[in-house]
């Protein structure tokens, strides 16, 4: 029998608590380098776990696939008006974040829906946005400055710039130790990949510095809130300049974090080291105190709750008193993680539920996987990407699922809670939902009169409520009113 995913993490935990790869240092400003490849180790392992197709997709790094960077926007280099160098002005509490999170509203305008609820609660509020092949969508609901100037320098300069010696030594030393102690069989494709990004950071980790310290200088933040700010890579980089500068920093949470995600759970050593605690941020804001329990993360935690789902627990509850409850019952809401997986299943009830409506919403990240689906769609499946996911729950009375933040809101919000018990869903806290073993056993509890779930944690565990009181107390501590 193969290993857990959290079996695999401990022992990469273990690993990584030997403190050796705490010995890396590039050679400008000495920086560490575990903080820039840890995502990207952990994500060679997960590939080798779940397949080639499994894992984070890097931003940074596909904004220069296939040629692109003269395809997309490259003249955004010269857009003064949207880059922060030069367009924006001192603000008490500036937000670095990317499109991922953008969703249109009833009026077709883009807003951030982790995000944007706090940036309309204090005036003096900058944004700076990143987006893979520089894509922004607009319009949007709050004025924002695009970040495409400097990775477009990046692209550049990391095709033509050439190593330093010191560097290509680090980098050689850091991966023979890795081929020789690191207790996973990586292969030749994964050992490539991690040395790419090895040397890609070697090469632009001082432009990265010195643009975002001419930013944050030119800005003046008091506080700045910084999207996975918790996942090393580029993020670690603009971490360094915040806390080599003083400035306050914090991550508010986005989705699902678990005991086995990679950027909320570190080694002892880890924990332990001041120098990598200057990578991270200072402080990470919860949903709720239920997340809390499941970290091991050396940053000052707090709740802050969530204004999209308070939002839209008052709207749903609203709903609910409105619409037929037949309609709900008609309707299936389903969040797929594997498509080949997901496709089957769809298939399966759409043959066996004739007279069920199935409505598939795909992670605003999974373009491919959107496409997949669109070709599924009929008169009892419809298929959507960019829609709010909040707005699909008084539409559906069941919402099925293995690997999604929405799956919480779903069962705090009283919904019939579906969750496909895979190795995906072990970030799913097992008191959240009714779980099934294989679509037989789905269809079985579908097809019963009653879905018996077990006694959830209490919603506001899950998703503090009040959270603009929260955020205004949070940042009464840097910014006077």
């Amino acid at each position: 029998m193969h290993a857990t995913i959290s079996e695999n993490y401990e022992k990469f935990l273990d690993f990584e608590n030997s403190g050796k790869v705490l010995s890396f240092h590039y050679q400008y400003r000495n920086m560490l380098v575990w903080p820039f490849i840890r995502n990207v180790v952990w994500n060679c392992i997960y590939k080798i776990l779940f397949g080639e197709n499994a894992g984070f997709i890097d931003t940074s790094a596909q904004n220069l696939k296939k040629g692109r960077l003269f395809g997309y926007k490259w003249l955004q280099f010269f857009k003064i008006s949207k880059n922060p160098l030069f367009a924006c002005k001192q603000t008490d509490i500036l937000y670095l974040y990317h499109v991922v999170g953008n969703v249109k509203d009833e009026n077709d305008v883009y807003y951030n829906r982790i995000y944007d609820d706090f940036v309309a609660l204090h005036d003096s509020t900058a944004i700076i946005e990143s987006a893979p092949l520089f894509r922004h969508f607009y319009p949007k609901k709050y004025k924002t400055y695009e970040a495409d100037s400097i990775e477009i320098i990046c692209a550049f300069h990391e095709k033509i710039a050439s190593l330093n010696e010191k560097d290509k030594n680090t980098i050689e030393q850091m991966i023979d130790y890795l081929k020789r102690d690191f207790p996973f069989a990586l292969q030749e494709s994964h050992w490539r990949i991690i040395r790419i990004e090895l040397e890609r950071y070697a090469k632009n980790m001082k432009l990265i510095y010195e643009y975002y310290h001419k930013v944050f200088r030119r800005i003046s933040p008091k506080l700045v809130f910084v999207a996975q700010a918790c996942d090393g890579s580029h993020m670690a980089c603009k971490i360094k300049v915040l806390r080599d500068m003083g400035i306050p920093s914090a991550e508010i949470q986005h989705g699902l974090i678990s005991s086995e995600h990679f950027a909320y759970n570190y080694s002892r050593v880890v924990c332990d080291s001041e120098e990598y605690r200057s990578y991270l941020p200072d402080h990470f804001l919860t949903f709720g105190h239920f997340w809390e329990k499941t970290i091991r993360l050396p940053v000052h935690t707090e709740v802050l709750g969530s204004a999209n789902f308070s939002r839209n627990f008052d709207k749903t509850r609203k709903s609910d008193n409105s619409v037929g409850n037949e309609t709900q019952d008609k309707n299936i809401l389903i969040l797929p993680s594997v498509l080949e997986t997901y496709m089957e299943l769809v298939r399966y009830l759409y043959d066996k539920l004739p007279d069920r409506r199935l409505l598939i919403k795909v992670h605003p990240t999974k373009t491919k996987q959107y496409e997949a689906f669109k070709t599924m769609e009929n008169d009892r499946i419809s298929v959507y990407i960019k829609e709010n996911i909040n707005n699909f729950f008084d539409r559906a009375a069941i919402v099925i699922g293995d690997d999604s933040t929405a799956l919480y809101e779903a069962a705090a919000l009283g919904k019939q809670v579906m969750i496909w018990d895979t190795e995906y869903s072990r970030n799913m806290h097992r008191a959240i939902g009714r779980w099934f073993a294989d679509k037989e056993e789905l269809l079985s509890v579908l097809q019963s009169d009653h879905i018996n779930t077990p006694a959830e944690t209490k919603p506001e565990d899950i998703f503090a409520r009040d959270s603009e009181r929260r955020y205004r107390a949070f940042i009464a501590g840097y910014v006077s009113k």
